[in-house]
């Protein structure tokens, strides 16, 4: 069952010596305070974004055999003024089905997308066209961008031949191949032509950094001088995802080398698991977003370049740290934007129209549309936390004795107000499809609110949940929730203005939160916090660190042991690994056990390095803090630990946010 509430919570907290008239009252939900909430590409991210979601959505849904039209391209024509979406259409899964191969569609609307017409297949040659080269012909083509220059459509399209798989397509053999193609057209309907030799392929390509080499979802730019094709590229078993750029004096090629661009590597704070596609261009840069592919792919990222400059590693930098997407809780939106990130393009008018991907709630894709001004991208008030398939958590740069918080939202599902939080914070595991690890969610203390009841409760070190009250509520579209302590530290719960509990409360120093359910959604506009001047204290547990990383995990031996602070941790079995942390604060305290069987580490932020930390001991200690760094300036950085002699232990890092 869903349900639709206004909810007003608000805690009094007096706590001996603290006075109220020493407190400090903001109310975060003003966009002014967007920067106070910690996000986090598993975690989830409060998103004050100011997107309009259409009414008419979707445009497409997904039916047999392509139940999963999850990618896309919308393009305006500057000859025509007509619309065009390219819908990817795959079939369920990503699966590569013989009778139904992954292919792009194109749609025209000549009413700036108040309505759509099917027009055909965007791509010629299927069973037909063959490369230069290659032995076996095009086959799989789904996923597209377009530009118009000098008179003609240009597209870069990724594809497959015949006999690739998914088991082959990171490493094709000598009969097949996969890679990024180009083609053109008079008209921006179609059909395109794919040329005699592709862009690049896979087979072709050389590993970089070790681990990066299939290609794929790339997006063709016109320069001054010369064209650029950014690639999207993966890892296979180090899930770690990365951008990679080329150039041609003509868009048919020849093309350089793919050289990267954007990667974990990166010694500078870089997210992990978001996947670019597509890119676009405006006012003399290109932009490129990318999405988490977490469990819940509720983090988007946007980065951009000069565009005469974006061959350059150095000249991209990060504009928009999460809080640029919200799901609506709609069905059609049911598991957020998924597939890829939103494409789009900036009218005359200034308004940012784009198209989005989803799924409904039978898993079906469906392809959406929304819109904001270019230049106001937050809204003044109010932000989105959701939960899809699995818990979504918003942690705010907040820490306790709190004297009073209070919170106005509209939920569907189950949405909790967390106090007190101090379980480390990562992912589940250091793959895509992660979700918040177990100890993530524990150590805290909470108020859920769920279709007509509340709960009170505290979770332990060990998640053990007790719930200290509960009851039902009236399930109507305005509650008011209020929690005041009185000076002895007895707490009274009142909903709607009823007193429904009394009794001791805890209110430590640990981070304030929501925590959204699966499948569940929290639209809040009042968020306000009265406390003394503080900052929350964060850890960051072990997994985190070698997803940020892009570690194998095959490099690392996991251990269930007591000598970790939280009881698990890992072990390099290399010499030469390293591990990294993307972190939000102004100090970091590094934590780990010492041995007889470790070495030593040396620690870098931002690629600088800043100390050494010795792991190895006669006598084997438990974890303790072993390292502590004060950043500059700045607050995001990269914190890489690399073992410089023997291999090393990987516990958790506490961060100063």
């Amino acid at each position: 069952m869903k349900s639709t509430i206004r909810v007003l919570v608000s805690f009094a907290l007096s706590m001996g010596c603290m006075s109220h008239a020493f407190g400090e009252t903001i109310d975060y939900a003003v966009s002014s305070q967007r920067d106070a909430w910690l996000r986090h590409p598993v975690l989830g991210d409060a998103s004050f974004d100011s997107f309009t979601h259409a009414a008419s959505n979707p445009m497409v849904r997904g039916a047999a055999p392509y139940e999963w039209p999850v990618n896309g391209f919308l393009f305006e024509d500057p000859v025509s003024g007509n619309w065009y979406t390219y819908v990817g259409e795959y079939c369920k899964g990503y699966a590569m089905v013989e009778d139904a191969p992954t292919r792009c569609v194109v749609f025209r609307s000549k009413d700036k997308g108040k309505s759509w017409e099917r027009v055909g297949p965007a791509i010629e040659g299927r069973g037909t066209h063959v490369f230069e080269g290659e032995v076996a012909a095009l086959d799989h083509a789904p996923d597209v961008c377009v530009i118009y220059a000098e008179g003609r459509y240009h597209m870069s399209f990724d594809f497959t031949t015949f006999g690739i798989t998914w088991e082959n397509a990171a490493n094709p053999p000598k009969e097949a191949n996969d890679g990024v193609g180009y083609a053109w057209s008079d008209k921006p309907e179609g059909p395109f032509h794919p040329t005699s030799r592709p862009v690049a392929t896979t087979r072709d390509q050389e590993l970089l950094q070790g681990k990066y080499r299939r290609l794929y979802a790339s997006s063709i730019i016109r320069r001054a001088n010369d064209w650029v094709v950014l690639t999207l590229t993966d890892s296979g078993p180090y899930f770690g995802w990365a951008l990679l750029g080329m150039k041609a004096d003509k868009p048919e090629g020849p093309y350089s080398k793919p050289a990267l661009l954007l990667h974990p590597e990166q010694d500078r704070f870089y997210p992990p698991l978001l996947e670019f596609f597509p890119a676009f261009v405006h006012e003399g840069y290109v932009y490129s977003p990318a999405t988490s592919v977490a469990l819940n792919r509720n983090y988007q990222g946007v980065f951009r370049a000069p565009i005469e400059n974006m061959l350059e590693p150095n000249a991209w930098e990060y504009v928009m740290h999460g809080s640029v997407w919200h799901a609506d809780p709609v069905e059609n939106e049911y598991h957020g934007i998924w597939g890829q990130a939103f494409s789009g393009f900036i009218g005359k008018d200034g308004v940012f129209h784009v198209m989005f991907p989803s799924r409904d709630r039978n898993g079906m894709g469906t392809i959406n549309f929304a819109e904001r001004r270019w230049d106001a991208p937050y809204r003044e008030r109010g932000f989105v936390v959701s939960g899809h398939e699995g818990l979504s958590l918003a942690l705010l740069k907040r820490g306790g004795p709190l004297s009073r918080i209070e919170m106005e939202a509209r939920t569907h599902g189950t949405v909790s107000l967390v106090w007190d939080h101090s379980g480390p914070l990562g992912p589940s595991k250091s793959t895509s499809g992660s979700t918040l690890h177990p100890l993530t969610v524990r150590r805290y203390s909470g108020v859920e609110l769920s279709p007509g009841a509340w709960v009170l409760v505290t979770v332990d070190a060990q998640g053990q949940r007790s719930v200290v009250a509960e009851g039902k509520r009236t399930d109507t579209e305005e509650v008011s929730v209020a929690l005041p302590w009185d000076d002895s530290g007895v707490a009274s719960l009142k909903i709607n203005g009823a007193d429904v509990w009394s009794g001791p409360m805890p209110n430590g120093p640990g981070a304030v939160a929501i925590l959204a359910g699966a499948n569940s959604h929290a639209s809040v506009s009042k968020f306000v916090v009265d406390a003394p001047p503080s900052t929350a204290q964060v850890s960051y547990h072990y997994v985190e660190a070698l997803l940020n990383a892009a570690q194998k995990l095959d490099d690392w031996e996991v251990k269930d042991d007591a000598q970790f602070r939280y009881g698990i941790g890992c072990i390099s079995k290399n010499p030469n690994a390293h591990v990294k942390w993307n972190v939000e604060g102004s100090e970091f305290t590094l934590w780990g056990p010492k041995g007889p069987g470790y070495g030593k580490a040396e620690v870098f932020v931002d690629g600088v390095s800043v100390g050494t930390v010795d792991f190895h001991s006669e006598v084997a200690t438990p974890s303790s803090p072993v390292f502590t760094h004060r950043f500059q300036q700045g607050t995001l950085h990269g914190v890489r630990v690399q073992s410089s002699e023997g291999v090393m232990p990987v516990d958790s890092i506490d961060v100063q946010i």
